[in-house]
């Protein structure tokens, strides 16, 4: 007798070994927006976040306009089907077929091996569903961390940004990450 595959909320594209990613509700960003708020956004981002309130920030996605060229998808772990983290597309460029990615993931689930899954998952997914050719990332050269997973997930360092992110008073510089289709493989 075979034995039957389990079935995910979400496309079959996007389940992997470990993790699945679906699409995100205002449910998920009340419950998970203290990985935000634990996560040192100053180190992390070059933009300005307001500080919010789990049910604030849940509102303000629910109010976002719904477009298929920005999505934030829940990063699940099949085991115990227990949310992991936040994967995000976006800056989608219809011209050159680019996107920018971001990535938020549980402080107490990194270093496991969700968030470079989910990348090539979602990299799948852009490049041979919706015709992607580049997607690109940025982070500071201070998050030593989102340097290494790019780099694991096959992302190639295009350009510095010099005294880009300023944190705690110092500034430091910032890189461009890409993956190209073609590096991609499947």
């Amino acid at each position: 007798m075979t034995e039957k595959k389990p079935s995910f909320p979400t496309q079959p594209k996007l389940v992997g070994a470990k993790v699945y990613l679906r699409p995100a509700s205002g449910e998920d960003i009340a419950n998970t927006y203290h990985w935000f708020l634990q996560s040192d956004p100053t180190a992390q981002s070059s933009h300005r976040h307001p500080f919010l309130s789990a049910a604030d920030a849940a509102e303000a996605f629910k109010k976002r306009e719904k477009c298929a060229d920005d999505q934030l998808f829940m990063i699940v772990r099949q085991q115990g089907n227990t949310p992991v983290g936040q994967i995000r597309f976006f800056n989608w460029n219809t011209l050159n077929r680019s996107a920018e990615l971001g990535l938020l993931i549980d402080p107490e689930e990194r270093r496991k091996g969700h968030a470079t899954e989910a990348i090539r998952l979602l990299a799948k997914f852009l490049f041979y569903s919706r015709d992607l050719n580049k997607l690109h990332a940025q982070t500071s050269s201070k998050n030593e961390a989102a340097v290494g997973l790019l780099e694991k997930a096959g992302f190639k360092r295009d350009a510095v940004l010099r005294h880009h992110y300023l944190h705690d008073g110092e500034f430091h510089d910032g890189y461009i990450y890409s993956l190209l289709r073609f590096e991609f493989g499947k």
